[in-house]
């Protein structure tokens, strides 16, 4: 099984809790940190893939080849790499916090937090919101359903060509 693979799955799994709902509030900054590992996730299947699965004889320059194809889907080109990049590299983005997906917060006494306090939220996850104003369960299910298309034509390439 290529790594990108088990990688995929774990992202399955990450999103699947994402996506439970779930009436106990929770610190707000975790469901953010959630929405920031799920996209980082996503996008580190690709080097994954790159930089483990088709270092092996003879996948080198397939994947090269299929990767400036892949790299061009709209799911790629439009919200995991620059989804990716606005949180990791310019610090940006993250979920719409005035969005309809966050009850009203509660502030709690936090000791280990910054400040001292925490703020307190119910989610409700198919109502959460990119800074784009985008429904990220579709976006996070694309991007999955896209890297199961990619990661399954190579496994059919690979499998052929040993």
């Amino acid at each position: 099984m290529l790594v990108a693979r088990a990688q995929l799955d774990f992202v399955r799994t990450l999103v699947a809790r994402f996506a439970r709902e779930d009436s106990v509030m929770q610190p707000m900054a975790d469901y953010q940190a959630q929405y920031i590992a799920i996209v980082a996730m996503l996008r580190s299947i690709g080097h994954v893939f790159d930089k483990v699965d088709s270092r092996l004889a003879g996948r080198t320059d397939w994947s090269r080849d299929r990767w400036k194809v892949w790299k061009q889907d709209p799911i790629f080109a439009d919200f995991i790499e620059p989804t990716r990049d606005a949180l990791l590299k310019e610090f940006e983005g993250g979920l719409e916090l005035r969005g309809d997906a966050f009850g009203a917060p509660a502030v709690v006494v936090d000791v280990t937090a910054p400040g001292g306090t925490s703020l307190l939220v119910s989610f409700e996850p198919t109502k959460a919101l990119d800074v784009r104003g985008r429904p990220v369960l579709p976006l996070f299910r694309a991007a999955m359903t896209f890297w199961d298309r990619c990661l399954s034509e190579a496994e059919a390439e690979f499998s052929t060509a040993s």
